[in-house]
């Protein structure tokens, strides 16, 4: 193809947004927008909440739909919205022959759908090959995007976790309801209704939080497969966004301390904070206390990277073994960034 026919083939990209509204859809937007995608149309789908509204793209505000708009002639369809209601959306898809990177683990589960690993968890060509042929392509949610470099660079055998979701993990409804409950708390004015979970979210830890534990086992599962024997559970704490996770690592052979941040600092997408902003648990701050250790939540907001600090041995196995770590990142940033990622392999745009 020459220089002309590719920038030809390259003008009609047109593609749709499925849950335009909310937080994941925002920041895939954002990420289109920032790219050199020459966008042809893009149409942004929300429920009937939003109907009326308006979102911005390029500079330009363009009209959000709230029913399903007619997909064939589109060029891709992304979904983003809960995973009840992406199947219907899918079958609609296919019937319109449109390729749908599904962003909500609706179909993580289903070995003919492919599940691309992030970058520095290698595939095979063969799995190219069904990237760019496959109808519709799942992502892997932001706590396997998180988990699986780190996984894959030491030779785990065995893993457990609990993850620190925030209100974001519910979306922007939990956004909202952690705003208004905590003003209402400092105020002592009347509560707000429960937040989208059915009960308050404010200045509270709620043991089950906002991911999907089972969702996390299948996606681990389907990338490691019998090598891998993991388990997570979750907390849901009242902060508005960002995830961290306490890591128990089982290792199939001894490392070093040095040996393990020098795997984890090669990895695409890691990087070890051995000091810089973080907590300090108890101990005072002041000027005269050495640097703390992190990294928090806030570190990791707006980041691509997942941060890794507090590497420590776990006692209970053999030197070497057993390892336990503290990483944070920002989940919806790194969904964004594996379903363009994934997009722009299967349109042929990378």
């Amino acid at each position: 193809m020459s220089e002309n026919e590719s920038n030809q083939a390259r003008r009609s990209v047109c593609v749709v947004v499925f849950g335009a509204t909310g937080h994941l859809g925002q920041a895939l937007i954002a990420k289109l927008a920032e790219s050199d995608w020459p966008i042809a149309s893009l149409l942004g789908v929300a429920s009937s909440e939003s109907a009326g509204e308006t979102f911005e793209f390029r500079g330009e505000e363009l009209d959000l739909h709230s029913e399903c708009p007619v997909l064939r002639g589109q060029d891709l369809v992304f979904l983003c919205t809960p995973p009840t209601e992406a199947l219907e959306i899918i079958r609609e898809a296919l019937r319109a022959e449109v390729p749908c990177i599904d962003c909500t683990g609706a179909l993580a589960n289903q070995a003919d759908v492919p599940l691309p690993p992030p970058p520095s968890v290698a595939g095979t060509s063969s799995d190219e090959d069904r990237i760019v042929q496959a109808p519709i392509l799942s992502v892997l949610s932001g706590t396997t995007l998180a988990w699986a470099p780190i996984l894959d660079a030491l030779g785990v055998s065995r893993a457990s976790g609990t993850v620190v979701s925030s209100a974001a993990a519910l979306g922007r409804k939990g956004v909202v309801a952690l705003s208004e409950e905590s003003i209402a708390l400092f105020n002592q004015s009347e509560d707000p209704s429960g937040g989208p979970a059915g009960q308050p979210v404010a200045f509270d830890v709620i043991p089950g939080g906002g991911i999907d534990c089972e969702r996390v086992r299948s996606e681990c599962q389907r990338l490691f497969g019998d090598r891998l024997r993991l388990d997570l559970a979750n907390l849901q704490v009242p902060t508005f966004v960002g995830e961290g996770t306490s890591l128990f690592l089982e290792l199939t052979a001894p490392l070093r301390l040095t040996e393990i941040e020098t795997r984890l600092n090669k990895a695409e997408g890691l990087t070890v904070v051995r000091e810089g902003p973080g907590s300090r648990g108890l101990a005072e701050v002041s000027a005269a206390s050495s640097a703390p250790i992190g990294p928090t939540l806030r570190d990791a907001i707006g980041s691509d990277q997942i941060l890794i600090g507090r590497i420590e041995p776990d006692q209970s196995l053999p030197e070497g073994l057993g390892w336990r770590c503290w990483l944070t990142c920002d989940p919806l940033r790194l969904t964004a960034d594996q379903a363009f990622a994934l997009a722009s392999r299967r349109l042929g745009l990378t």
